[in-house]
């Protein structure tokens, strides 16, 4: 879908990445809220000089660039694999990107290859990134919206008759009928029955609930006594307790009891009790905390701890990404930059905003 963003943007890392070269923002002139893009390495040394408006992380060896308004691939020697022609930035997956492109008086999604040759043409409201040979599709909004599969060869697989649907994960995939979920097979049929609530009563009115992708064999699931953790078969394994839940990563699923955040292992027991008002989920062996409640005027700094709730890299960043590759991307409230694991910064420069997507 098209983005709506003004500033620039720093996307996410994940396990796909093959090419260390992270995105770095510099300011455009004296501006805090227009800057250049360009790459770096995991040493901090400036590999790709800031010479773009717009820039997202390799993924596959590949990132995409924007020059004037349209959007290009390059490679990590810097060089242009599709050319600035695109009308929107994409992210390759399994060799495939979805890419937003306008039909009418609204956007499409289409699927491009590394040559930027159209394999699917726009005709789906929106397709998501491959995962295991299969892309999530929908097609409609709102009420009316349905949720597919397609293959590489942009075949439906899986035609879109689900409310809702997640990717796949562990070859499973969350589907919705009605006010139910359930997990389907790569063939499109159930192999978890859908009975878990879409929909949950609180204190302040109905709220939309959530089934989890599979980690490890455990994914969250909702139940009437709160998250919990279910099986390949639908179980649960760890009983429904917690006010919010996260997937596993790394061995421990973040959760939510009374406003207050903490992680479990997966025999359910509690690994690093409920105690931050702010996390992000283990990477690279550390996660994101605050301590302190945001108020108004004043927004608690940002620190890092490891698998058993040690601090080992002190609040003191106004954000913070997750550790991906190493590095993790932090602002302060005059700076931006990227730290190590001690939290030495290995590049910093001056504040310009941009948009993180950790």
């Amino acid at each position: 879908m098209k983005r709506g963003w003004n500033s620039c943007w720093l996307q996410a890392f994940d396990s796909t990445m093959q090419t260390h070269l992270f995105p770095i923002f510099v300011r455009d002139g004296k501006s805090r809220t227009r800057c250049k893009v360009g790459y770096m390495s995991g040493e901090g040394n400036i590999v790709i000089d800031p010479a773009f408006s717009d820039g997202t992380a390799f993924r596959e060896g590949l990132a995409a660039v924007k020059v004037g308004s349209r959007w290009g691939v390059i490679n990590p020697q810097g060089e242009f694999v599709i050319q600035a022609r695109l009308p929107d930035f994409c992210n390759f997956r399994e060799g495939l990107a979805s890419l937003s492109v306008r039909k009418g008086r609204g956007w499409s999604c289409a699927i491009i290859d590394t040559r930027g040759t159209v394999v699917v043409p726009p005709k789906y409201n929106f397709v998501g990134g491959f995962r295991d040979g299969f892309a999530l599709f929908r097609i409609g909004e709102m009420e009316s919206a349905r949720f597919g599969f397609i293959d590489k060869r942009g075949l439906e697989v899986v035609p879109p008759k689900f409310r809702g649907a997640n990717n796949f994960s562990e070859g499973l995939a969350a589907a919705r009928v009605g006010n139910l979920w359930g997990y389907i097979s790569p063939s499109g049929f159930f192999k978890i029955t859908p009975r878990f609530e879409n929909t949950r009563l609180t204190s302040k009115g109905a709220r939309d609930t959530r089934v989890g992708y599979f980690a490890d064999g455990f994914a969250s699931a909702w139940s009437n006594a709160g998250y919990g953790f279910i099986d390949t078969t639908g179980d649960f394994v760890i009983a429904g307790q917690f006010d919010e839940a996260s997937d596993f990563r790394e061995g421990r699923a973040q959760i939510e009891t009374r406003g207050l955040i903490g992680f479990i292992d997966k025999s359910g027991n509690m690994a690093v009790k409920p105690s931050f008002t702010f996390g992000r989920d283990f990477s690279e062996g550390l996660a994101v905390i605050r301590e302190k409640e945001v108020r108004a005027n004043f927004v608690p700094p940002c620190g890092f701890i490891d698998t058993a709730g040690n601090i080992v890299i002190s609040p003191r960043f106004r954000t913070a990404g997750s550790f991906r590759n190493g590095l993790a991307f932090v602002e302060t409230e005059d700076s931006i930059g990227y730290i190590d694991r001690s939290g030495r910064f290995v590049w910093q420069a001056p504040y310009v905003e941009c948009r993180a997507d950790y």
